[in-house]
């Protein structure tokens, strides 16, 4: 693992630089850690501007993709076929939500790295306190695991958000809502609590942006059912007029 470690160590540095200007202003390496999240959230703004829509574009799409996915169940390979093509016709790609997470995993990694140096420099220099942030040290994982429990709990709301606005049920939804948090709770026990720090922030935001969706869902789906009952008032209307159109010209030709 060490040609990752030399691969990470300049986003390392750029971290520790940062979190080092936000300790200069308040002195206070949590506090630093969750402004290093923002910061690197408003960086990302762009893809997640551009992920939201696509979230949100997917989501009003639901019901026409279950049809798709109805119509061709016993043919998986058709089925999918289907799918890329509807995708492709309305413009979406379903893969946009992932592009965020994997930017973060280098800044996850470098940080892990980050906090494991500070902690074996303060094991070889005697004890600091300055890593300490409410009841914990950030160098070390959290004594009663809160963060942990924080950190499943904002995932599992995350899902939930996300289900209740592509109105997604189902037993296997249901367990991956669960079952995923539950196991990044398990490996994240150990981890130092500035990661958690991190994590639970990000997760804060993602539910922020979740909620956002919803309402642009919400906003576009009321704009859809808007313009979809005026039609129906129009097209009788333009039905009689064409009928009308019709029954003049033939008493003309007579």
């Amino acid at each position: 693992m060490s040609w990752l470690t030399s691969i990470l160590k300049p986003v390392e540095s750029v971290l520790g630089y940062i979190i080092e200007f936000f300790y200069r202003g308040i002195p206070s390496y949590g506090i630093g850690i969750i402004l290093l999240t923002i910061v690197v959230r408003i960086v990302l703004l762009p893809l997640t501007i551009s992920q939201t829509r696509s979230m949100a574009r997917m989501q009003m799409l639901q019901p026409e993709l279950k049809e798709i996915q109805k119509q061709y169940k016993d043919d998986q390979q058709k089925m999918q076929q289907e799918v890329m093509a509807f995708y492709k016709k309305n413009n979406v790609n379903p893969l946009s939500g992932c592009l965020p997470l994997l930017l973060q995993m280098p800044i996850f990694f470098a940080l892990y790295q980050l906090l494991r140096d500070l902690g074996i420099k303060v094991i070889g220099g005697g004890a600091q306190t300055i890593y300490n942030f409410l009841w914990m040290d950030l160098k070390l994982a959290d004594p009663y695991y809160i963060l942990v429990i924080l950190m499943v709990g904002t995932m599992i709301l995350t899902s939930k958000m996300t289900q209740t606005s592509t109105a997604q049920t189902g037993g296997s939804q249901a367990l991956m809502t669960y079952m995923m948090p539950v196991v990044f709770g398990v490996i994240s026990i150990r981890l130092q609590s500035g990661i958690l720090i991190y994590w639970v922030t990000t997760n804060i935001w993602s539910i922020g942006q979740q909620w956002f969706v919803n309402k642009m869902v919400l906003k576009e789906k009321g704009k859809a059912d808007e313009k979809k009952k005026t039609a129906e008032k129009i097209l009788p209307a333009q039905q009689i007029e064409t009928k009308h159109i019709k029954q003049k010209s033939k008493k003309r030709r007579k």
